[in-house]
C-alpha cells in the first residue's frame, strides 16, 4: 500500500459539505415556519369572510336598514373577531349602502375583511 495515495475526503471537503448542508437546513426550516404562518392567516381570512357574510345575511333578513353605524363582537363562539357595520345613504332614497367589516388581531397588526352591498326598499 502506497502512503502517497490515500482514498477519502479531506477535512476541508467535509467541513465545506457540512456548511452547505447546514445552510440548506436553515432555509428549509424558515420556509416551514413561514408556511405555518400563511396557513393560519388563510384560516383566519376564511373565518372572517364567513362571519362577514353571516352578518350581511342577518342585515338582509332584518329588512331595510336605518342609517348609522353599529359595532360589536361575535360572542364566545368567535372571541377574536369583532365587526363594524356602516349604513350610508345613496343618491336614491330607496337604496342603502351597507359596509360590513370583520376585524381581528394578528400579532401587532389589525387585519380586516370587508363586504359592501346595496339594499333596495321594498314598497
Amino acid at each position: 500500500m502506497n502512503a502517497d495515495h490515500q482514498e477519502g475526503f479531506t477535512l476541508l471537503e467535509v467541513m465545506i459539505a457540512l456548511a452547505i448542508l447546514a445552510s440548506v437546513l436553515v432555509v428549509l426550516l424558515g420556509l416551514r415556519n413561514r408556511d405555518g404562518e400563511l396557513h393560519r392567516y388563510a384560516a383566519d381570512l376564511l373565518e372572517a369572510t364567513l362571519l362577514a357574510k353571516q352578518k350581511m345575511t342577518d342585515q338582509e333578513l332584518a329588512g331595510f336598514p336605518e342609517l348609522g353605524e353599529l359595532s360589536g363582537t361575535f360572542g364566545e363562539e368567535n372571541p377574536r373577531f369583532s365587526w363594524r357595520e356602516v349604513v350610508s345613504a345613496t343618491p336614491f332614497d330607496s337604496v342603502r349602502e351597507i359596509q360590513v367589516a370583520v376585524l381581528w388581531k394578528r400579532g401587532e397588526r389589525e387585519e380586516n375583511v370587508g363586504l359592501t352591498a346595496y339594499f333596495v326598499k321594498n314598497e
